[in-house]
């Protein structure tokens, strides 16, 4: 299966990149350290500069990667670099430096921050026990930077993360530096309770009760009105 081959692929390239370079993981393969896994079509890595990002450039290229000028944009922007590959299987990275900026809404995270609050932890595949151990994200910081973006994929993990044990007075520190626009908690709500939310947060993630659904939906909309 093309999505299994992709995994097995980005965590054979991480555990190359890592002992390298310094790096954070964002978005999709970030989120698969703290929720039910889901696939990811790119994987996406902050740096603090842009010698760093060169130098991913430059080990990615090694491995038959090269530079992708047309397709589609990542969700944010800034010095960006995407990087691509058909062998074995298709598989993007988008390599973000010293800033990340939101496209839609103009809200940047500056990589310090990122990197502040990362730590190292274990990412797990979605169908198979791969699984690689890098620095990602940690979950606050991830619900802060999917809220301000609160694309239809952003909305589904920031539900998801708010089923994990996050540290309000942290997402709090966090959104104080960068604060999340009212217009995005206001389509995050409208969103989760929307119908047909629960049957596409599934198709992604897999099945979850109805309890778990209910008792998540209900903490972070209590989380988003603290903010």
């Amino acid at each position: 299966m093309i999505f299994e081959e992709r995994e097995k692929f980005i965590f054979s390239m991480l555990e190359g990149l890592k002992s390298k370079v310094d790096f954070v993981v964002i978005d999709g393969y970030a989120i698969n350290a703290y929720t039910l896994p889901r696939f990811s079509v790119d994987c996406d890595l902050v740096v603090k500069d842009r010698k760093a990002m060169l130098a991913v450039k430059k080990l990615l290229e090694l491995k038959g990667f090269a530079k992708r000028t047309i397709g589609a944009l990542p969700g944010y922007r800034g010095e960006f670099l995407c990087l691509a590959t058909k062998k074995p299987v298709i598989t993007t990275f988008d390599v973000l430096a010293g800033n990340v900026e939101d496209r839609i809404t103009g809200t940047m995270f500056p990589a310090e921050l990122i990197f502040k609050n990362s730590t190292k932890r274990t990412i797990f595949g979605k169908s198979n026990p791969a699984n690689i151990e890098t620095r990602v994200a940690d979950p606050e910081m991830l619900f802060a930077m999917k809220a301000v973006s609160c694309r239809k994929p952003d909305i589904r993990d920031v539900f998801m993360l708010a089923s994990t044990k996050l540290d309000k007075a942290k997402i709090l520190q966090i959104t104080k530096e960068v604060p999340i626009p009212a217009e995005s908690i206001e389509k995050i709500v409208e969103k989760i309770n929307s119908k047909g939310f629960k049957d596409s947060l599934q198709g992604v993630f897999g099945m979850l009760p109805e309890k778990q659904f209910e008792t998540s939906k209900k903490k972070l909309v209590a989380l988003l009105k603290n903010l």
